[in-house]
């Protein structure tokens, strides 16, 4: 099968959408389909960021703002591409790119599996709301309702998507990198607690290390290590809040992560920590789950609510001392067994095999039911 990725961008700032693209991808082409990407090279920084492993990517130079996702020549390349395609698949719904693979693939027949990521649910708060709104009713009204499956990223986003009136859903899960299935750190080993994650407002850094100042765990010998990049715009600074706090000598910010200093750090420490405003999943989360650490995490981030529904974790109020609390209990010399059955279950949920084996399941069930309703 001929499959066609349609994105905002490829570059890795952008967080989920195009870690999806990175690791379902290489699982289609090894499992014998042909894969290409069309996006823009919204955010793109380096010759990583343009390159998708297992797919010819074409990237169009931005116009614009870069919400939007709009280049001159970008109709063009995705009509060509959509005339080559057997399925094109299409993430995140607020851009031209989306639209126009959308379109294009209505007018050439081709099946499209459309993945909005959560921006339907209550705790996503768009930027700009009543454009959101006008974008709803004029690009999206006549477009989504013809989509072969409207994708979400977990149960409780597809409840979401059916109370919209989407008729023809489908969940398809989220994976992680499988080398981080191959990590075997005992417990007694790992040492610290990490946030990994684009420093992003809705990612509650600052929440994340006032819990940490609360918890104790500075004396009890586990310091904190902060990755990923710091989004312009932060309406705080984490290291002056660290200081603040009087856990700088505990906290090292280690910027921008590789995959193999990613790997390492998920190899070497104790407890993942996310206290997120909205997760319609939580990639950083399903990776850390499955490397073997304790995870604590707002109750706003979905994949561990579901994982919490499954009796195999637990998860906080956006409140410091609750989530203080849960950090304390998570590092405990004795919490090793919970970490444990955390991992167990995210090895075997959160795969890309799984989530290419649904994606084939999607395109091979007949399109039925009531015709879409306008977004």
């Amino acid at each position: 099968m001929r499959i066609l990725h349609i994105a905002p961008g490829t570059s890795r700032r952008l967080g989920g959408p195009t870690t999806l693209l990175r690791g379902l991808v290489p699982v289609q082409k090894a499992r014998g389909h042909e894969v290409s990407v069309v996006a823009t090279d919204l955010l793109v920084e380096s010759d990583e960021d343009r390159r998708v492993p297992g797919a010819d990517v074409t990237l169009i130079p931005l116009m614009g703002p870069g919400q939007w996702a709009y280049g001159r020549g970008l109709h063009a390349a995705i009509k060509e591409a959509v005339g080559n395609a057997d399925l094109v698949h299409i993430h995140g719904v607020y851009s031209f790119a989306s639209v126009f693979g959308m379109r294009e693939a209505r007018r050439q027949g081709v099946p499209f599996l459309a993945a909005p990521h959560g921006v339907w649910t209550p705790d996503h708060h768009p930027r700009h709301p009543a454009m959101n709104a006008v974008w709803d009713k004029v690009m999206l009204g006549p477009t989504l309702k013809h989509a072969h499956v409207v994708v979400s990223d977990s149960r409780r986003d597809e409840g979401y998507l059916r109370e919209r009136g989407y008729t023809r859903t489908d969940t398809m899960v989220l994976g992680v990198d499988p080398a981080l299935h191959l990590i075997d750190t005992p417990w007694k080993e790992r040492r610290g607690v990490l946030f990994l994650s684009r420093v992003a407002p809705k990612k509650r850094l600052d929440l994340a290390l006032r819990a940490y100042a609360a918890s104790g765990l500075k004396d009890r010998g586990h310091d904190m290590t902060v990755g990923g990049p710091i989004e312009p715009g932060l309406p705080y600074d984490p290291q002056a809040l660290a200081a603040e706090l009087g856990i700088a000598d505990h906290v090292t910010f280690v910027g921008t992560v590789e995959e193999d200093q990613r790997r390492e750090l998920l190899r070497t420490h104790r407890v993942f920590i996310l206290a997120s405003d909205d997760e319609s999943f939580g990639i950083a989360v399903s990776e850390a789950a499955s490397a073997g650490l304790g995870v604590v995490t707002s109750d706003r981030v979905v994949a561990m609510l579901e994982a919490e529904h499954d009796g195999v974790a637990r998860t906080y109020p956006q409140d410091v001392d609750k989530l203080a609390e849960g950090l304390s209990s998570a590092a405990r010399d004795d919490a090793g067994g919970a970490a444990a059955s955390l991992c167990e279950y995210a090895r075997e949920r959160w795969t890309w095999e799984h989530a290419a084996q649904q994606v084939e399941d999607m395109v091979a069930t007949p399109q039925t039911g009531a015709p879409q309703p306008a977004a």
